[in-house]
């Protein structure tokens, strides 16, 4: 058995709820809501200053990610291009996914949390860099990209299978 704990991630631009649903599907854009509270379950507890080493799940059990990404060379060997994975640039739009992802979770003014992707502290190295974002949804329409949270802990703790 391992521990989770529950948190409402809420932009500080915007007061939206990063949402969650049993219909999430791999692949899909993490995205935001007004007047919506979803859980998402933290392997650890968030403390203020630098956390790292956090994994992230929305309620359908799919993690929170960064997209594949893929450069395309041409192959001397067949007609078709070959796709190779790379690292996804400073902008990405987060997306759940089947597979965990490490993140540094941290705090960057009192109760201002920035997540990154663990061991990418350049990544916030220039100043072009947003870091991953979260799409801000108004029906259909993006409105705004999201990369800064307040974390509120919803439930002291939850017990779930390893």
């Amino acid at each position: 058995m391992s521990r989770t704990y529950i948190y409402a991630v809420q932009s500080v631009q915007t007061g939206y709820n990063i949402i969650s649903t049993e219909g999430d599907v791999a692949g899909q854009n993490v995205t935001t809501a007004d007047d919506a509270v979803a859980r998402l379950y933290f392997d650890k507890v968030i403390v203020p200053g630098n956390n790292p080493d956090v994994t992230i799940k929305g309620i359908s059990g799919l993690y929170v990610a960064l997209p594949e990404v893929f450069s395309f060379t041409p192959s001397s060997s067949t007609l078709s291009n070959l796709g190779y994975k790379q690292n996804a640039t400073s902008g990405s739009n987060l997306v759940w996914s089947n597979d965990a992802a490490n993140w540094q979770v941290d705090e960057t003014s009192p109760g201002v949390y920035e997540i990154f992707p663990e061991g990418q502290d350049l990544y916030w190295m220039t100043d072009e860099a947003t870091g991953p974002t979260v799409e801000v949804k108004k029906g259909s329409e993006v409105i705004e990209k999201e990369n800064e949270w307040t974390l509120t802990r919803i439930d002291r703790e939850e017990r779930t299978s390893a």
